[in-house]
């Protein structure tokens, strides 16, 4: 059995502590957290282990789900790399490139494994649509448009907690920026507009980003609250051949290829572990097995690139190319 624990018991490290019992061929140990109230709540929950400090939970376990506030998922990664821990950080992978490089370099010099909790990647509809493109379907890639967007809201209040120090776009919007990579591949240029409907300069309400990506494919991503009385969650993906529309809310895919006049509707395998419990169940796998992440640390600062490569679009007015030069 491999042992997994969890740093953090906020939204997400909640959300990861439920769902770890459910990951076969794992054994839920421990979980750390600095409000030593809020862990020892979570293991008398699970009957395991609770720490005030991380490295005292580093000790017996061979995996560790990273589950803090972004700007400490570097020193708690570094400091499980250093002693052979793996390390399943949730998205976004860092708030700079430096420190997603410090993670990185840290990892490979180590042998552990770096995986990044880009969730998206684990939706049923998104696997089979990723298996369909890479089947030849639809042919080769023209178009992406990928959104995570809802109804128009405004004024909207910045948070008060750590989240509210962190664009909206990088902590939320980065779902959309790993998945409209996976399916285009390396992003080369990000022209973008982001911006606020509430005044706030530093905490966006929305943004529209325009990628170029080298398999020549065009991509278009939208995030925010700001789409009038509708809002969509979906991908649509078009090729030389025919066109995919994923419907991330139904779990439901549709295919149609030129010259036919009716979408075909295709329903993904959900018998297989997905979501929360499938991307666990992949990093208990990779660690067990000795095999890459699906999203390794370099998809997950490519992801965090695109973000930040946006930002400065915008800011600066300008279209940025990739790799960014600080």
């Amino acid at each position: 059995m491999t042992r997994i624990g969890v740093i953090g018991t906020g939204g997400m490290g909640s959300a990861h502590c439920n769902s770890l019992p459910k990951v076969e061929n794992c054994e839920f140990v421990g979980v750390a957290d600095l409000r030593l109230e809020a862990a020892q709540e979570i293991a008398e929950t699970h009957q395991i282990r609770a720490f005030q400090d991380y490295h005292d939970l580093l000790e017996i376990v061979d995996g560790v789900v990273v589950a803090t506030p972004p700007a400490a998922h570097r020193e708690v990664v570094v400091a499980a790399a250093e002693v052979g821990v793996h390390a399943f950080c949730e998205k976004p992978l860092s708030l700079t490139l430096a420190d997603a490089d410090a993670m990185i370099e840290a990892s490979e010099k180590s042998g552990t494994h770096l995986m990044v909790g880009q969730v998206l990647r684990f939706y049923s509809v998104h696997v089979l649509g990723k298996q369909l493109v890479d089947d030849g379907e639809i042919g080769s890639l023209v178009y992406l448009e990928t959104d995570y967007t809802g109804a128009y809201r405004g004024p909207r209040e910045r948070p008060s907690s750590w989240y509210g120090t962190v664009g909206g776009f990088l902590e939320n919007g980065i779902h959309k920026s790993d998945l409209i990579n996976w399916f285009g591949g390396t992003a080369l240029t990000v022209a973008a507009e982001v911006g606020s409907h509430s005044g706030h300069k530093d905490w966006e309400d929305y943004a529209v980003t325009l990628i170029r990506y080298d398999s020549e494919a065009v991509g278009l991503l939208r995030w925010g609250s700001f789409m009038g009385a509708r809002g969509t969650n979906e991908t649509i993906i078009d090729g030389s051949k025919g066109s995919l529309r994923l419907d991330m809310r139904a779990d439901v895919a549709y295919l149609k290829r030129i010259g036919e006049s009716e979408w075909k509707e295709l329903l993904p395998d959900r018998t297989v572990p997905h979501g929360v419990v499938g991307e666990l169940t992949h990093f208990v796998d990779c660690i067990r097995d000795g095999t890459t992440p699906l999203v390794d640390g370099r998809a997950g600062r490519h992801a965090v690139e695109v973000v930040l490569a946006s930002y400065r679009s915008a800011k600066e007015r300008i279209k940025v190319a990739l790799p960014m030069q600080d």
